[in-house]
């Protein structure tokens, strides 16, 4: 029954988000004769921000931006660390002397703080942002996947294939790709609400995180209306209701790959 009710969930949220999309332009018109209008108000059926934008379409643009940049930096994520894992698997020596101490120094230091110091150091880079959750999230998928690559290694399959002459790249398309399949999805699927709330997070403090002409993130919505709730009180729960949706919608699906 749970897992209907997470289906009917993320069913309306992106059905309402596309749809939204599809219907409405982009919240980036200024119309200041209709700041500020209350909800079901004639063409702004919730409302409008103190700069006459459409909360609906800020909550639509907002929530299909986050998920644009969210899904392909995760991956990316996930994909760098499986190259530092495969690097320590060829060159053990020299991962154990170079790698070891960074990732113990990426998760002692808070991984917000990390992807601060990238924005502040690339403010132009349009991947900045890219970079910036790699920094923050790359050390503890690294440690997860190189623990499974341990396993593996111990795997008599894997064993014979050796002594039977296969090369390194073999031993990894063959033995070690087909068994981290699983875990590349546990990876994914587990890192998407976080990268969420950090995505939001930057967009709050005034960090670029939309994609093209889209209008604010998520987070900037709120820092943008949150002095001015009485007001406009929807221009502020909107945005923290998709971020919230978000986050539930992504990790019920983290829920239904581990079933």
């Amino acid at each position: 029954m749970k897992l209907k009710v997470h289906t009917l969930i993320r069913l309306f949220f992106f059905g309402l988000v596309f749809l939204g999309v599809i219907l409405l332009p982009a919240p980036t018109h200024v119309d200041l004769t209709n700041n500020n209008l209350p909800i079901f108000s004639p063409d702004f059926f919730a409302g409008t921000d103190r700069l006459g934008r459409d909360n609906f379409a800020l909550f639509c643009y907002g929530s299909l931006s986050t998920i644009v940049l969210v899904v392909p930096a995760r991956i990316f994520t996930i994909f760098v660390s499986f190259l530092l894992s495969a690097f320590s698997l060829f060159f053990p020596k020299r991962s154990d002397f170079i790698l070891s101490g960074i990732v113990s120094v990426s998760l002692a230091i808070p991984s917000l703080l990390s992807a601060l110091v990238v924005m502040s150091l690339l403010p132009e880079n349009p991947f900045a942002i890219f970079i910036a959750i790699l920094v923050s999230d790359w050390a503890l998928s690294y440690e997860t996947i190189t623990a499974k690559i341990r396993e593996i290694k111990q795997s008599p399959y894997l064993s014979a294939s050796f002594c039977m002459g296969a090369k390194p790249y073999q031993l990894v398309l063959l033995h070690y790709l087909p068994a981290l399949k699983d875990m590349f999805g546990f990876l994914f699927f587990s890192g998407l609400p976080a990268v969420v709330m950090t995505t939001a997070l930057f967009s709050y403090l005034g960090i670029q995180t939309s994609i093209g002409d889209t209008g604010p993130g998520l987070g900037e919505q709120i820092s943008f209306s949150k002095d001015y709730f009485d007001k406009s009180p929807v221009s502020v729960l909107l945005p923290v209701v998709a971020i919230l949706t978000l986050v539930y919608s992504l990790g019920s699906n983290q829920k239904k790959n581990e079933t």
